[in-house]
């Protein structure tokens, strides 16, 4: 489609809608040069996924949608099948869409307005949408991706001859720091210097972390006033009414919880209505259940991070049907729902959070802009201290930013708060290492790619908990936790003088709840065979593939169908560190008398800790 193409005319036909400024600005934007590279910032609901996919579409690009989490895809799917459906029955042409998990993808063919699913291992960036995670994209991007064709993802990222050139979209880019920033960052520029036309999205990333990329910037500015005047004037968009619920607890740990849970349901209950939205959120899956405890009357969801793929497809489902009938539901979540969900609701309730996650969740409270009595309830007196990314003076400063905006939310007064990403200088060494070798030919750097050390969003790895295999070996019901989350934080010196089963995940009679393995993929003439075993002797988490299997016996202790992971197994014991080499042990030993043996072990997982 060429440059003319009517802007006003191809939004009606392919979002249902006429563009707002903010879309029309990245529209510009987009065809005014050759290679175009954008930062679109603007605040939730204001439209940022269709001003930065319209135009690469209009375009006739690839496109490449690179989300920080896995929990993201399904949401973004939906919205990116429905306009797939509207583009090929309003320009008779067909439209494809692959969701890149890694190990497995859903392709979506998008026909006459109608679309068609199906389930496949392998897609090499084909399609004319491609939606995937940093760490798939990394994955694919250094030559790790196919046994035999790894190199075509590399092809039809920089092949300098296609003729489909691609369009890389990073959506949600605030929520990298550390190590997961340094290879966003390095990625990011790397593309820019080489020509690669990007753009980049987010709420709340402050500019500077990005300047050399051309601003479309409805936070600040005369957009920003043209935009505030758009949803004010034209969309009729209301403010978000706060009430900040600030109540002095008892001084112990467990009296400080309670009382915070008892302010938590007062609140709700006062809102709950058969056709009111709303949702609540916690910072810790452990109070979102004790809440829905209290609060099962009321039939509520449940959406948080160790949910399964299916079930979470099975939520966000009903929660769209429910919106799309304008009917009520309530529902429980953590911070998994501040983005990618495209939720529209009358209240939330959240507990006090950093001011990032505030303005975020803020977007999910009345998202169209049409609800005259829509809420914002903040309860507690702080943040969480082992969450807070402000020093105590700006934590004290953030809190009196939100006693003074009086009774309605404005997501401006806290931008001065937002968390300035970090990055990792040990991870912008091992990104530049891998490129040298897979884009410049540095042999000197091949023995790193020969390992396959790519470590993308933490130097401690993760491990796939699931509650069984099936005949294909892979794995049921499977989540993704931090291998430091299945360890026991109970010291040493303490562990002699207790029985086992109280520290561990094991029953009196030396029974385990739940065993871990590490998984081979070998080659059988032409098939790609997933192979587990036992681990034995000493392992380097980043060398395997490791996965948590809990016992049919035990299942339920951890599992629900409906609620996800409710606890996690103690099957590992943080021992000895050297420089930065961290090491667990896996099942540690167990005396006759029922005590941990500290000399003994299964096997033994190290991985750098810094």
């Amino acid at each position: 489609m060429p440059p003319c193409m009517d802007m006003e005319r191809f939004y009606r036909q392919v979002a249902g809608f006429p563009p707002n400024p903010l879309q029309r600005a990245a529209w510009e934007a987009f065809w005014k040069t050759e290679h175009p590279a954008m930062l679109i910032r603007a605040g939730t609901g204001s439209g940022k996924t269709e001003a930065a996919l319209l135009p690469p579409l209009a375009a006739g690009r690839r496109v490449l949608f690179v989300l920080p989490f896995k929990a993201l895809l399904e949401d973004l799917s939906i919205r990116l099948a429905r306009i797939g459906c509207r583009f090929s029955k309003a320009f008779e042409r067909p439209l494809a869409l692959t969701l890149d998990m890694g190990g497995s993808c859903r392709r979506i063919r998008c026909v006459d307005g109608t679309y068609n699913e199906l389930t496949s291992h392998r897609h090499l960036f084909a399609d004319d949408l491609i939606v995937t995670t940093l760490d798939k994209f990394l994955f694919r991007l250094f030559g790790y991706g196919e046994p035999v064709k790894s190199y075509i993802f590399c092809h039809r990222v920089f092949g300098s001859a296609l003729g489909k050139h691609p369009f890389l979209i990073f959506d949600e880019a605030h929520d990298y720091d550390g190590l997961a920033f340094s290879n966003f960052s390095r990625l990011l520029r790397t593309l820019y210097e080489k020509g690669k036309d990007v753009c980049v999205m987010s709420a709340t990333l402050p500019r500077e972390t990005a300047s050399f990329l051309d601003p479309v910037d409805a936070m600040e500015g005369d957009l920003a006033t043209e935009q505030k005047r758009f949803e004010t004037n034209v969309l009729g968009r209301t403010s978000q009414q706060l009430h900040l619920v600030r109540r002095s607890a008892p001084n112990t740990a467990r009296g400080e919880r309670a009382a915070f849970l008892d302010a938590m349901v007062e609140e709700i209950k006062r809102r709950i209505g058969p056709d009111r939205r709303l949702i609540v959120r916690t910072e810790w899956i452990g109070d979102l259940l004790d809440l829905r405890e209290r609060l099962e009357d009321h039939d509520p969801l449940v959406y948080h991070g160790r949910l399964t793929m299916a079930r979470r497809r099975k939520v966000i489902a009903r929660l769209q049907q429910c919106q799309e009938k304008d009917a009520g539901f309530l529902l429980l979540a953590t911070s998994a729902v501040e983005a990618g969900c495209d939720l529209d609701a009358h209240t939330i309730v959240t507990e006090l959070c950093n001011p990032d996650s505030l303005v975020q969740l803020a977007g999910r409270c009345n998202r169209r802009g049409c609800m005259e009595d829509a809420e914002l309830v903040v309860v507690g007196n702080g943040v969480k201290p082992q969450l807070r990314t402000l020093p105590q003076d700006r934590h004290e400063d953030y809190l009196n930013a939100l006693e003074a905006m009086g009774a309605t939310f404005d997501a401006a007064a806290l931008r001065p708060f937002f968390h300035s990403p970090k990055g990792d200088w040990m991870g912008e060494i091992l990104f530049d290492m891998l490129w040298d070798y897979v884009y410049d030919g540095d042999l000197s750097c091949k023995p790193l790619w020969d390992r396959g050390i790519l470590v993308t969003r933490s130097w401690e790895p993760s491990v796939t908990l699931c509650t069984g295999l099936n005949p294909e070996e892979l794995p049921e019901n499977p989540v993704q936790v931090s291998l430091s989350r299945l360890a026991s934080r109970v010291a040493p010196n303490e562990m002699e003088d207790r029985p086992a089963h109280e520290i561990f995940s094991v029953e009196k009679d030396g029974m385990w709840h739940a065993d871990l393995y590490r998984v081979y993929f070998g080659r059988e003439g032409h098939d790609v065979r997933r192979r587990t075993y036992s681990l034995q002797g000493r392992v380097g988490a980043y060398w395997t593939t490791l996965l948590c299997v809990i016992k049919e016996p035990f299942r339920d202790r951890y599992f629900d169908s409906c609620l996800g992971y409710t606890r996690l197994p103690t099957v590992l014991r943080r021992a000895w560190k050297v420089g930065f080499e961290r090491t667990l042990v896996v099942k540690p030993g167990i005396k006759k008398d029922g005590r941990v043996d500290l000399n003994k072990w299964e096997a033994l997982l190290w991985y750098l800790e810094r």
